[in-house]
């Protein structure tokens, strides 16, 4: 093992968070040749390493840290499931699929708030491994944003439309997020209208929809509308809980 590989790697672990992280873009530095060294010791490392680790596998974008990141999604930390939740859909692991189902359903038998990141990172992640296929109406997908990005975004203009459209399908709609359009096609965060709402498990699917739509909507008035400005919506189906 490379001395200075080695080094790096136990500095992942460190009281200091600078020092961590320091740690971490020095690996990423060193490129594929980290690899092995980082895997061996992520599940010993504690939780920020093992968050500093994830961004190692995924910033080389290499497959062969998978079974590790299959292994972390029944970590005691939601955070770092939820990392390698998405570290697994970043580097495209396939494989991951019956793993990530698994880590979804704990999450529902715990009964967590289906807005909570973990069970939207475990969505997200299903979807871009081909293994969840959300419910988007035609309506709401006509009124989508062009984008590069695979996540759907809709102008503002049209935000309130497609929420509607996605109650009338039945589809909960949790929450959005507001991002400015720059002059080089990237999107920068807009703050959005600071109004959250919850979702009652216990009550019937109908009124959650009707919950989340009148929330929903609420929040969407209260929102910029301009021509740069996109939201992305977060919303599930009945077989999400």
């Amino acid at each position: 093992m490379d001395g200075t590989i080695a080094q790096r790697v136990s500095e992942l672990d460190a009281d200091s968070t600078e020092v961590a992280e320091d740690a971490q873009y020095a690996l990423i530095a060193r490129g594929p040749e980290v690899l092995d060294e980082v895997m061996a010791a992520t599940p010993g490392l504690g939780r920020f390493g093992q968050l500093c680790a994830i961004e190692v596998f995924t910033a080389l974008n290499d497959p062969r840290p998978a079974d590790v990141l299959i292994g972390l999604l029944v970590s005691d930390c939601d955070t770092v499931r939820q990392w390698a939740a998405e570290a697994l859909a970043k580097l495209g692991i396939r494989r991951a699929v019956p793993a990530l189902r698994r880590a979804h359903e704990a999450f529902r038998r715990r009964g967590e708030a289906p807005d909570h990141s973990e069970g939207a990172a475990l969505r997200r992640s299903l979807t871009a491994l081909g293994a969840r296929e959300p419910v988007l109406p035609a309506r709401a997908a006509a009124l989508r944003a062009a984008s590069a990005d695979p996540d759907p975004v809709w102008p503002t203009v049209h935000l309130a439309e497609a929420i509607e459209d996605l109650a009338v399908h039945g589809q909960a709609v949790l929450d959005f997020q507001v991002w400015q359009r720059r002059g080089d096609g990237t999107f920068g965060y807009h703050p959005g209208p600071g109004i959250d709402w919850d979702v009652d498990r216990r009550k019937p699917w109908a009124e959650i929809v009707a919950h989340c739509r009148d929330w929903a909507l609420l929040a969407a008035e209260a929102t910029d509308r301009a021509p740069d400005l996109v939201a992305a919506i977060d919303w599930i189906d009945a077989s999400d809980l």
